[in-house]
């Protein structure tokens, strides 16, 4: 059986990673040809996706992209290894398909599915974005596996919406428990079972394998912020000073949000890693600060001990927490009054309990999947 999958794959390391293991489990199943479908106009640097940027976003956030991108040598390099690991690691459909056309699809594919990542966040993708599959036919298979719709609430329209969009699905699923309380609300139903982020449904043996060795003889603090405050910055250089550690970090990694900080943060600024470098560069790292999904997963799943800023907006929250929830760890934010007190005196994280929950919920994710896709 063919299978489709719709989510985003470039431009960041959790969405290319969560992609790939999506991509390494379902290819695992017996019978099941999985492949991402193509959605993107060529490359990233590319004369196609340009004039698709100009068309989706305008002149004025194109350009700024651009410049975030391509501006300095050192973006530069990052994008680049950002689309090799593309190349070399994702499967993708050998025709890249437009929203006008993409129905086509259905002359190519036995079934379809969309997830993970936050491609149903109404302030992110419209309710009628190729990501909630009205493109495909009656009588295809269409299923979702972990979605994030990353609101906790929704409009009288935007219900009617949703549930018209999900009324035809043979299985439906969320990442979050409170992503999977909200559909489940606007169906009626308690059809919505919450699962796991690909980046954990894959067995820690998928990560090791593509793991590269240490990057950095000496210990170091690693900083993975998308965005965050100069404030933020600042309380993290003063735990380092105390305990001793260089600070590594990736600079400038949300176009949208810019800290000039960045520019004097850190001992090693950590440019052009890859997506294999970023599990890396977790993996060795003595502590970790981050207030990204994925990169607490990565902390999880390698054991590192690791402390939360909040995100802006409580429904970017959601991701954090409910992940912390589910894992039952202890509390990892740090306030706006955090102090390096207050970091040292974080309660350890009980590790056995963490890997049980992760192996039970891996358990019953993959059989999610499996029913969904007739194949249990």
């Amino acid at each position: 059986m063919k299978i489709a999958g719709l989510t985003w794959w470039r431009n960041n390391y959790g969405s290319v990673l969560q992609a790939y293991a999506l991509q390494r489990v379902m290819n695992e199943f017996e019978n099941i040809d999985y492949e991402i479908l193509n959605q993107y106009s060529g490359k990233v640097a590319s004369v196609d996706n340009f004039y698709h940027k100009i068309k989706t976003f305008g002149i004025r956030k194109t350009i700024h992209r651009i410049v975030w991108k391509f501006g300095t040598k050192k973006l530069r390099n990052r994008n680049l290894a950002l689309q090799k690991f593309v190349d070399e690691n994702l499967k993708t459909s050998e025709k890249h398909y437009k929203e006008e056309s993409i129905d086509t699809a259905n002359e190519i594919y036995d079934g379809f599915l969309c997830g993970s990542d936050q491609i149903w966040n109404p302030e992110l993708t419209t309710l009628d974005s190729i990501y909630w599959l009205g493109f495909v036919n009656p009588g295809k298979l269409k299923i979702a596996y972990a979605p994030s719709i990353g609101i906790d609430q929704v409009t009288k329209d935007q219900k009617e919406i949703i549930r018209e969009n999900l009324n035809t699905f043979h299985a439906v699923s969320c990442r979050e428990e409170s992503g999977r309380n909200l559909i489940s609300s606007i169906l009626g139903t308690e059809d919505c079972e919450t699962v796991l982020d690909p980046t954990l449904l894959a067995d820690r043996t998928v990560w090791d394998n593509i793991c590269p060795p240490r990057r950095f003889n000496e210990k170091y603090i690693f900083v993975y912020l998308l965005r965050g405050t100069e404030q933020q910055r600042k309380l993290i250089e003063m735990y380092a000073h105390f305990i001793n550690l260089k600070i590594v970090t990736m600079p400038f990694l949300d176009h949208e949000h810019i800290n000039k900080y960045d520019r004097k943060f850190g001992d090693i600024k950590y440019w052009d890693a890859s997506p294999s470098d970023f599990i890396s560069v977790i993996r060795y790292a003595d502590a970790v600060f981050t207030d990204s999904f994925h990169c607490m997963i990565f902390n999880c799943l390698y054991h590192r001990k690791f402390y939360l800023f909040p995100k802006i907006g409580a429904h970017q929250m959601n991701r954090l927490t409910d992940l912390q929830n589910m894992l039952h760890i202890s509390a990892r934010m740090l306030g706006d009054n955090a102090t390096v007190r207050d970091i040292l005196s974080m309660k350890a994280i009980d590790w056995d309990m963490v890997d049980n929950i992760i192996k039970e919920k891996r358990v019953k994710s993959k059989s999610y999947l499996k029913k969904a896709l007739g194949i249990a």
